[in-house]
């Protein structure tokens, strides 16, 4: 597609955002996720789901108060795991937010899925392969293998709400929600479906944890104690995250048909690939930068177009000054002002349809929100950090830049508008 085509789409029918919700450690729902954002304040406690003794990490955004009764039927209930019922809670909640909670008899062939997930699956299968090494076949239920595929969350999504149009789900780790918003934009544009539900879910699972102990990734207690610090000279590894972060993508035209208010835009997308080894980050920034720079032309926008940066800074030494360097090349030294959530919620493959939904609510209030655990700069992070002040940050502008980047190379951008 030429520039020029690409432009006339975006002016004639661009995407919408229609709906959003979520389910997190900060709360349950849009409304408590924008105030506990904006307050500064963290999901980060020692971890309660099971025992970390032994364990040089403790700590996790885990999410405390939902009771998944409240959406879902008792007798659906028993037969969905964990990040079944996180993903189906959260898509009820997205879909009524958008005003499609009410849909025709039998369902609606129109109205797709894309999730992207990291762990999806991962607690019914240890949970099935533990009881099949322990009890052999009698001891594993048939009942319990329908969880264990990646896709179940995704699939359980579209069952509940006779959503038939196309189910699809992404994994590609730390990148795997915005994974999924990009691959819902291209399943819009090219007119395979009316409206999408989009983003990511994800939860800690106590076997994961232990791997990621064990590689020495997960921030620790260096006397200072152990916490998420992103881009901060201090900051030792992440923490991991949980959480359920839906949106409804679709067209301005179809939105102006259902009469549908609408939070933003989907001005542009980038993505790329870093060379690097599976299991780790990028030695250089070079393709995140590319990435950044596909999603602005993808829009037809400059560098000083974009009033804020959600960033995919993670608290570990080489990710954080590989994006910082990589803004820079993008941005300049004058830079843009920049936010990275993880200080509050953790590391997941939800994380960036967590920053997309910030970004969103941080372009409707004017504000910038704080990056929580940010309090000593690093020289090799040369980054205008929103850092946990008061008052907060105004920012006027009409956009915003989301990143996604993940150990083992997957980059993604997108660039949002007011």
């Amino acid at each position: 597609m030429s520039g020029h085509d690409r432009v006339a789409e975006l002016v004639i029918d661009p995407i919408t955002i229609t709906g959003m919700s979520c389910i997190s450690g900060l709360g349950i729902g849009k409304t408590a996720f924008e105030d506990a954002v904006f307050a500064g304040r963290t999901a980060l406690a020692p971890v309660t789901a099971f025992d970390t003794a032994g364990r040089r990490s403790h700590v996790a955004a885990q999410i405390a108060d939902f009771d998944p009764a409240q959406f879902i039927p008792p007798a659906k209930l028993r037969r969905i795991d964990r990040i079944g019922r996180l993903a189906v809670a959260c898509c009820r909640l997205t879909l009524e937010d958008a005003g499609l909670a009410e849909r025709p008899a039998g369902g609606d062939d129109h109205i797709g899925v894309a999730v992207g997930s990291h762990t999806a699956g991962l607690h019914s299968l240890v949970d099935y392969l533990d009881k099949l090494i322990a009890q052999g076949p009698p001891g594993a239920s048939a009942m319990d293998f329908s969880n264990t595929v990646g896709n179940a969350a995704a699939s359980l999504c579209g069952i509940e709400f006779g959503l038939r149009g196309a189910n699809v789900t992404l994994n590609y780790r730390e990148a795997s929600a915005l994974s999924a918003v990009a691959y819902a934009i291209s399943l819009l544009r090219a007119g395979q479906t009316r409206i999408v539900v989009t983003g990511g879910v994800d939860d800690i699972e106590s076997v994961l944890f232990a791997v990621h102990d064990e590689f020495g990734v997960l921030a620790f207690d260096e006397g200072h104690g152990e916490t998420s610090r992103p881009f901060d000279r201090r900051r030792n590894g992440f923490v991991l995250g949980s959480g359920a972060y839906f949106l409804i993508l679709e067209s301005l035209s179809s939105a102006r048909d259902r009469g549908a208010p609408y939070y933003g835009q989907i001005a542009g997308v980038g993505a790329t690939a870093s060379r690097c080894r599976l299991n780790d980050w990028p030695r250089e920034a070079s393709q995140l930068a590319r990435c950044m720079r596909d999603a602005l032309d993808s829009a037809c926008l400059h560098p000083q177009d974009i009033d804020v940066v959600f960033a995919a800074a993670n608290s570990t030494t080489r990710l954080d000054r590989l994006e910082a360097e990589a803004l820079s090349c993008v941005f300049g030294p004058a830079g843009v002002p920049v936010v990275a959530l993880k200080g509050a919620l953790g590391e997941c493959g939800a994380t960036g349809a967590a920053s997309l939904l910030a970004a969103l609510q941080c372009l409707q209030r004017g504000v910038i929100p704080p990056t929580v655990g940010f309090e000593e700069p690093d020289a090799e992070c040369p980054v205008d950090i929103a850092a946990d002040a008061r008052p907060l940050r105004r920012s006027p502008g009409q956009l915003a830049l989301v990143n996604s980047f993940a150990s083992g190379g997957a980059n993604y951008s997108i660039v949002v508008r007011r």
